[in-house]
């Protein structure tokens, strides 16, 4: 499924459909996630730092950004992850980078911390 929605992404941009739906806005991906049992939000903290350099390398044009927002009260093992792209071709981007051994290799170190129940993708324009 994954590969069939990068598929249609591709063609989407070569239309030029994406461009012009979001042409000024970015795009947005919402993780909810939880630490696993031992773990700590810094080693998230120091993944995803890894993650965020490993992207910006290998998507082209990179000013991809990544926070993980933490509770102030509230559920503490619980966290989110809020990853930004300039564009929805980032995104496609970032997703193939992420099939490689080394993209592969990062999202395993991520579940051997974190467990994310679930994701969404959001286009956002400031105004």
């Amino acid at each position: 499924m994954t590969s069939a929605f990068i598929k249609a992404l591709s063609l989407m941009t070569v239309l030029g459909f994406s461009v012009n739906a979001f042409a000024d806005a970015r795009i947005e991906q919402v993780w909810s996630c939880t630490l696993k049992e031992g773990k700590s939000i810094e080693d998230v903290k120091v993944l995803n730092s890894k993650w965020v350099a490993y992207v910006n390398k290998a998507v082209k044009g990179g000013d991809i950004r990544s926070y993980v927002v933490t509770p102030i009260v509230g559920n503490l093992g619980t966290f989110v992850f809020v990853d930004s792209f300039p564009n929805m071709e980032s995104w496609a981007a970032k997703k193939a980078v992420m099939e490689t051994d080394e993209g592969k290799k990062i999202d395993e170190s991520f579940a051997d911390v974190s467990e994310c129940q679930k994701n969404s993708l959001y286009s956002a324009e400031q105004s």
